[in-house]
């Protein structure tokens, strides 16, 4: 046990790099700055290559003094952001920009915001280990804005979460840690499966292909020794051995949890699942851990193996907890940019003791929601706001303003803490860590407004620590239990305060309830009313018509000497008018059709839908949820549309609003049949909602410049891809159950 342990944490801003001792201590230290491009659109990017130079010059320096030989396993921990490589390992570009260097989108990134919604509203099973929501931090939601905005990079690229990626780059070894993927990537821990039926739905099916080789054919535990160590080109970077142990990692927050939640506190005994780790930084987590699995709605998880093996992780928390402080901080006049520490100082001498800080904010209340709400109510859309503002511009309005925004984050810490109670959890106390914790301020505020002790960790870099933890493991030394044990003890502690400041923070969260339920309300006020009006397809969106008419269209066809299998029918007529299919035949034959072809097809298929033919399932429910104006607008005739409506009983759905191919010159793919029903309706194009389920029909959709929604419910589309195609055509989205479509719609931003 006489070897030395590395840890590397790759933070928002920096890359950092400690060496441990077996029994925790820290003996070196270096930090070096990372790259963060932002742009338009909440969208945040790094560039992998300057991580690793920044990486790899952190771990030169804090491990420039070591003997040789001394050095005996390295792991590393990283913030959840999404790496696009090619097969060689090289870049490739996420970024609007097309940046070609610019191959990592930041885990704060929100640019798939649509797309975490349009997740939400499909009600998938694995959202029950998420809350019930996906964030857009996650995965999958970039996933899908990559397919959809850079597809040559999506259909190219393996992804790696960043942990996963550092590893990659020391090792060789392409393994990804359970951490990240039951966290970020909806991975099934307990089943050790990918979800795959939810990923074909979101149209990332293809990732699954080949065992999932772009995304994670080998997944393995924390700490579990990766390839042959590390690499003749990463050693000669790092200054270190060829060949040493390099450990599956684990993401920032997780690592600070495991190098404190199993800490020793003097002679109290140690039960990890009796603590809350609280990791603050620039955003902040709560983590709590189980042996059974807990469903908590609002808050990720359960997680199972998301940081000790065998044991489920349940995880909430803030999407902005030091930034949401910085935004404070920076709008006020008197903000000269001095760091928290000095403004916590000034405080604490003026008021005489941390807890009595809290009367500066007595009338002064922050709803530090800048970045969503993460936990308890998963709304990435919610967004801060600050009531009791004055025209004061002085060091005391700055300090009022800074207290203000430290008891809005705790009373959100504090509304996770007690969902994770209510869900079944108890704990004795908080275990801080992150660079925000070091301030007494801040523990003191925690615990006041969470009346919980608060705890922190003896050694000053907890995060990393936890990370060399990993290296220890990874060099057989300990397994993750015993590494904690070994490693890690708990210092000092801050005891809530009780009497009149527990009564000024009970007042404090009846203001700040108050204030997330204006924002709500407001958010609704101001939301645009939109679509004004959907457009639907009938065949096969109301109707499950297709296999009917595609039946007796090739049973015709037939009789006139042109055979088509069901696949060949499919792609020649679905979607379009009797006219089109007409010349299509004719085509193939050689020679003209008889004058009476499309009258006889309309009654020989119309006398069968007196027969057989069925509603599509949910759309009156979904047309009464809607409260939008509806229409038809289909490639049949306005006889057959008529027919088939009054069959399956939907025509008091719409009335007169139906409009036929026969209505204008240009069938479906051309535009001109909805914008027409468009115009007659007077509503413009970029207010319109079209619902397809045609290639044909999308497209005309996209040229008339209305979204479209591709729908796949009806038995025509059963066991195959056809949503790839209709997304490939134009469709904003996919999906397969018209019930779903109110909440798609409202999780969809107008155009």
């Amino acid at each position: 046990m006489g070897g030395v342990y590395i840890g590397v944490d790759i933070g928002t801003t920096s890359a950092r790099a400690g060496v441990f001792d077996a029994s925790g201590r820290l003996i070196a230290s270096a930090r070096r700055p990372i790259a963060v491009f932002r742009e338009a659109g909440e969208v945040v990017e790094h560039a992998s290559a300057d991580i690793w130079a920044a990486t790899c010059a952190a771990i030169a320096e804090a491990t420039c003094g070591l003997k040789a030989g001394e050095a005996a396993g390295i792991g590393f921990d990283a913030t959840c952001s999404l790496v696009a490589l090619d097969a060689n390992g090289g870049s490739l570009t996420v970024s609007p920009t097309r940046r070609p260097e610019r191959d990592t989108i930041v885990w704060m990134d929100h640019r798939a915001m649509q797309e975490a919604d349009e997740i939400n509203a499909g009600g998938h099973d694995p959202l029950r280990y998420v809350g019930g929501v996906l964030s857009p931090e996650m995965q999958p939601p970039k996933l899908m804005w990559l397919a959809r905005h850079v597809p040559d990079t999506f259909a190219r690229a393996q992804f790696y979460d960043l942990t996963d990626f550092l590893t990659y780059k020391a090792s060789g070894s392409t393994a990804r840690s359970t951490c990240t993927l039951v966290c970020k990537w909806l991975y099934q821990g307990s089943e050790r499966r990918w979800p795959q039926e939810t990923f074909r739905a979101l149209g990332l099916g293809g990732l699954l292909e080949d065992g999932a080789r772009r995304i994670g054919a080998e997944i393995v535990a924390p700490g579990t020794p990766l390839g042959a160590g590390l690499t003749r080109a990463a050693a000669a970077a790092m200054g270190l051995p060829v060949g040493l142990p390099v450990a599956a990692g684990l993401i920032d927050a997780h690592a600070g949890a495991l190098g404190t939640i199993g800490g020793a506190l003097g002679n109290e005994a140690i039960d990890p699942r009796r603590r809350l780790a609280l990791i603050l930084g620039t955003s902040s987590c709560c983590m709590a851990l189980s042996d059974t699995a807990r469903f908590v709605p609002g808050v990720w998880g359960p997680l199972y193996d998301g940081l000790v093996p065998g044991q489920w992780l349940t995880e909430g928390g803030q999407s902005a907890f030091g930034a949401a402080i910085d935004r404070l901080l920076r709008m006020h006049p008197a903000f000269d940019g001095r760091g928290f520490e000095a403004l916590e100082r000034d405080i604490l001498a003026r008021c005489g003791g941390a807890s009595q800080a809290a009367r500066l904010a007595r009338d002064l209340h922050v709803l530090p929601d800048f970045l969503g709400n993460r936990s308890p109510f998963a709304d990435p859309h919610a967004r801060g706001g600050i009531f009791g503002l004055d025209l004061d511009q002085d060091e005391a309005s700055l300090q009022a303003l800074y207290v203000a925004g430290l008891c809005g984050l705790a009373q959100g810490l504090a509304q996770v803490m007690r969902a994770l109670e209510a869900g079944g959890f108890a704990f004795d106390a908080l275990v801080a860590s992150g660079g925000a914790a070091r301030g007494a301020l801040v523990r003191q505020i925690v615990a006041d407004v969470c009346g919980r002790r608060v705890v922190t960790a003896e050694t000053e870099e907890p995060v990393l620590l936890g990370a060399a933890m990993l290296g220890a493991v990874a060099a057989g030394t300990y397994d993750i239990a015993g590494a904690m044990r070994a490693m890690s003890r708990l210092g000092q502690i801050t005891e809530p305060a009780g009497g009149e400041i527990a009564a000024l923070h009970a007042r404090k969260r009846l203001a700040f309830e108050a204030m997330q339920r204006a924002e709500r309300e407001i958010r609704a006020h101001a939301a645009p009313v939109w679509p004004k009006l959907v457009i639907f397809d009938c065949d096969g969106v109301l109707v499950d018509s297709e296999p009917i008419s595609l039946a007796i269209v090739r049973a015709t066809l037939s009789r006139h000497g042109l055979k088509v299998s069901e696949n060949e029918s499919r792609d020649l007529f679905l979607g379009i008018s009797s006219a089109s299919a007409r010349k299509i035949a004719e085509l193939r034959l050689g020679v003209a059709l008889p004058e009476a072809f499309e009258a006889d097809l309309a009654r020989e298929v119309i006398a069968e839908f007196e027969r057989d033919l069925q509603g599509v399932s949910g759309v009156r429910e979904a047309i009464g949820a809607l409260g939008r104006s509806v229409c038809v607008a289909s490639s049949s005739s306005p006889e057959r549309i008529r027919a088939s409506l009054r069959i399956v009983g939907y025509s008091d759905l719409f009335g007169p609003r139906i409009f036929s191919a026969h209505d204008v010159a240009n069938g479906k793919p051309a535009p001109d049949l909805l914008l027409h029903a468009a115009a007659q309706l007077g509503v413009a194009a970029a207010d319109c909602l079209v619902v397809e389920d045609s290639v044909a029909g999308v497209t005309a959709a996209a040229r008339a410049g209305m979204t479209v929604f591709g729908f796949t419910g009806g038995t025509h589309h059963a066991g195959g891809d056809y949503g790839a195609r209709l997304a490939a055509a134009g469709a904003a989205l996919v999906f397969d159950d018209m019930a779903a479509l109110p909440a798609l719609v409202a999780a969809h931003r107008a155009p």
